[in-house]
């Protein structure tokens, strides 16, 4: 389960590599985070960073109605990124296959 938190420079994170990431090591590293609003893709207990992203572009990637204040798009987006994807609709082959094998059952 991924887990979508604010950035504030409250918090250190460890890097997937390893790496301590303090909010001084954050902020050298994505500079940005100090003008605009910026979300951290975390695991569960919110200690690995996985991604620092810009709030406003996620917003608009993912369609998240912008009316919404800044909790709310972020539980938004926290929601949609851990909603499972749909199965896929079965293709031509799958669809011939399983005719194929019910007639084949059917003139038993």
């Amino acid at each position: 389960m991924v887990k979508i938190e604010k950035f504030t420079g409250n918090k250190t994170y460890m890097y997937p590599n390893g790496a301590i990431a303090t909010a001084e090591i954050i902020k050298n590293d994505f500079p940005a985070v100090e003008t605009f609003t910026h979300i951290i893709e975390t695991d569960e207990a919110g200690q690995v960073c996985f991604a620092v992203q810009n709030l406003a572009a996620v917003r608009s990637q993912m369609g998240i109605d912008s009316s919404l204040s800044e909790d709310e798009a972020i539980a938004k987006i926290e929601e949609i990124r851990n909603t499972p994807p749909a199965e896929p609709d079965p293709s031509a082959e799958e669809r011939i296959a399983a005719a194929l094998e019910y007639q084949n059952l059917a003139n038993l």
